[in-house]
């Protein structure tokens, strides 16, 4: 058995679970047409395969687009703001208070809340239905069984998996995702690349944009020929500065995923790789209505996340 024979029968898990209606789903109350995306990528440590093909370092285009973004996390909405502040000395409302009989000795004592005169006219909560490129809960994942499968094969490894909504629009509107995964070493992750889910130009179809590196880092050098790595967006300033930001591990060879590909919603696809493997789905996603207390809580626009 070959490693895509191999493949294919771990993927054959995700089958009987995916339902297929037909269509692309029509326009939702904030204009665009929203989708369910699910990803996982995996190692394929097929030695045979893998080593087979040549890897060299002047063959590869790694690079982050203009227009990359992070995922949004769960973690953001549970942040307090100005928490370290809050808990500081030097808070503004602090406020002074008499003591003894001397009124000219006073200590200080800090309020802790509520602070009626703050503002909180950007108080925003958050809407899980209703949140562009948010990763959602693991248990809201179709791909569970078959990641299972992944995890205990001796010949893959899961690296990442994520599932989330987004508006999808035309190439020249889209944002591609920031995608890390595997173990970190230094300011990197062994995988590392971004994904665009956007529409073809008929936007009868949805594409998948996919640019990902799978770094092998060791503790002693195997390769002398010169791999570098591009700097993290928003963390280094620069490739030589990211490439020796890797906590003291060498890099043996960094391999390249680059494809896109045309697809029907609906539907199970593979990406193919003697390195790496990509699994996607794309469902039409109905966006509910904002959830309404007294007036209705505005969530975060397409146009914001775009």
């Amino acid at each position: 058995m070959n490693y895509r024979q191999a493949i294919v029968s771990v993927l054959a898990t995700l089958l009987p679970i995916l339902p297929y209606p037909t269509g692309l789903s029509a326009a939702s109350n904030d204009g665009y047409r929203w989708f369910q995306v699910e990803i996982s990528i995996f190692t394929n440590d097929y030695a045979e395969y893998r080593d087979a093909e040549l890897w060299s370092p002047e063959r590869l285009r790694l690079e982050y687009p203009e227009r990359s973004r992070d995922f949004r996390q769960l973690a953001e909405f549970l942040q307090v703001p100005d928490l370290e502040q809050r808990l500081s000395d030097d808070l503004p409302g602090t406020r002074q208070v008499l003591t003894g009989e001397d009124e000219g000795e006073s200590d200080a004592v800090i309020a802790t809340g509520p602070f009626p005169e703050k503002s909180v006219t950007d108080l925003r909560l958050l809407d899980l239905d209703r949140q562009a490129f948010l990763l959602l809960p693991p248990a809201l994942s179709d791909f569970q069984t078959t990641n299972s499968r992944l995890e205990r094969s001796p010949s893959n490894r899961l690296l990442f998996n994520g599932v989330w909504r987004q508006p999808v629009v035309q190439q020249d509107e889209s944002s591609s995702l920031l995608i890390r995964g595997g173990n970190r070493v230094g300011q990197h992750h062994e995988l590392e690349g971004t994904v665009t889910v956007r529409f073809n130009a008929n936007e009868d179809r949805v594409v998948i944009d996919a640019n990902l590196w799978l770094t092998e880092f060791s503790r002693s050098v195997t390769d002398t020929q010169n791999w570098q790595l591009p700097a993290p967006p928003g963390r280094l300033t620069s490739a030589v500065q990211a490439n020796n930001d890797t906590a003291g591990m060498a890099i043996n060879r960094i391999v390249q995923l680059q494809e896109s590909r045309d697809m029907r919603s609906n539907e199970f696809h593979y990406l193919d790789h003697p390195a790496m493997g990509l699994v996607i789905s794309v469902f039409p996603y109905d966006l509910p209505n904002p959830v309404s207390l007294e007036s209705p809580v505005e969530s975060q626009s397409a146009d914001d996340d775009l």
